[in-house]
Parts: structure tokens; sequence; C-alpha cells
């Protein structure tokens, strides 16, 4: 696998978690949040968090131009995919998207990602761990080879989430991501942080750690 499809991976395994389609939730206004040098602020999801300000962090366009740089990495020549991936667009909030290094520098590095989903009762998605299991599921059927750890609770910035750890050896590292999933307010809330090796994942924690909701 190159530099720069490793480069590209987190956002590859980030696209297959939005991939799981979504109905429903209050029409009420919502707000993509402020995110700012080293800081992002959600007043919707009562959500703030800071980050290291060397590190580079995606505008709204930036956002779907990666995630359309990501797509025919994940639907490949299935339609059916295709068009699931385009619906989920226009239910999913991209709310951060900050890393170490570029995402198409073709550098593996630490990266931390903050998405959101409308969800219903009627897909029986009524908390975080239903999200993380369907997501699960579409991981799996995307044939990239996906490691799991169980799927378990853990309290983040005083708020109970559900988490999952998914891991895939590229043959020149190991790119491990840890998901956070929470419902608030018709939505399931995703904090999505990547790592490579212990000093990475030291970089993640402390972003981690400053998490806090309102």
């Amino acid at each position: 696998m190159s530099r720069k499809k490793i480069g590209l991976l987190s956002m590859v395994m980030m696209l297959v978690l939005v991939l799981v389609t979504a109905c429903g939730g209050k029409e009420k206004e919502i707000s993509l949040g402020v995110t700012e040098s080293g800081s992002y602020t959600n007043d919707y999801f009562g959500l703030s968090l800071t980050f290291p300000k060397e590190w580079l962090y995606q505008n709204a366009d930036q956002m779907m131009e990666l995630m359309a740089a990501g797509k025919d990495v994940i639907a490949g020549d299935d339609e059916s995919k295709k068009k699931m991936l385009d619906l989920s667009k226009s239910k999913t909030l991209n709310l951060l998207v900050t890393s170490k290094f570029p995402v198409d520098s073709g550098k593996v590095g630490p990266s931390a990602i903050a998405v959101a989903e409308k969800v219903s009762l009627l897909q029986g998605v009524k908390d975080g761990k239903d999200y993380l299991e369907a997501s699960k599921k579409l991981m799996v059927d995307s044939k990239l080879p996906y490691e799991f750890k169980d799927i378990s609770t853990v309290k983040v910035g005083g708020k109970e989430m559900y988490t999952m750890q998914a891991s895939i050896n590229t043959g020149q590292d190991i790119v491990t991501q840890d998901y956070y999933s929470s419902i608030i307010d018709g939505y399931a809330f995703n904090l999505i942080l990547t790592y490579i090796d212990a000093e990475s994942k030291a970089e993640t924690d402390k972003i981690l750690e400053s998490v806090t909701f309102k």
C-alpha cells in the first residue's frame, strides 16, 4: 500500500462509518460549530474540545472534497453503495477534521474527526451502541482488513458514550481508530480519533481529555 493511500486511510475509515443510512430527527436549527486554531466548539451538541494549535483543520468545503476523494475507494463499482453514500451526505454533519499532517501528504499521523448523523428509532438505532454495531457491519462489508475490539462504555467529558476500536495493518503501519458515539437530540454524534503508535496516541488522548459536554 502506497504512503499516499495510507495517508488517506483515516478518511476512508471515517467514510465507512457515515455509510449508515439515517432518517428522521427533530426539525430544528443546527450548527456546524466553530473551529479555530487549537479549538472547536458546538453549542447545539454542547461540545468543546482543544487540539494542538499547529495541527491543520478543514472547513466545510474542504471536508466535502475529502469525502468525494474517498467515495470511490469505499463504493468501488457498487452502485448501491454509491447511492447510499450520496444519501448519507445530505443527513450527515461534517463538524471537524483536524490532523497533524495534510490528509493528501502521504504522511501518516494522528487526527480527530467529529461527525453527526440524523437517526431514527425506525432504524433500530436507540443509542450509540446500536449505531456503532451498524457501522461495524458496514465496515466488515467494505472488505477492508479491519480488526475490532468489543464495544464498551466510557465517560467522555462527563457524558456516557459507547466506544469501539478498529484497526488496519497496512503492512507499514497499524492505523487505529477509536470511535466514540452517543445519541444527542436526534443525531448520532461521533468522535473519531486516529493514531499509529504510542506517541501519536498520546496526542489524541490529550484531545479526548479536553472534551467537555454542557
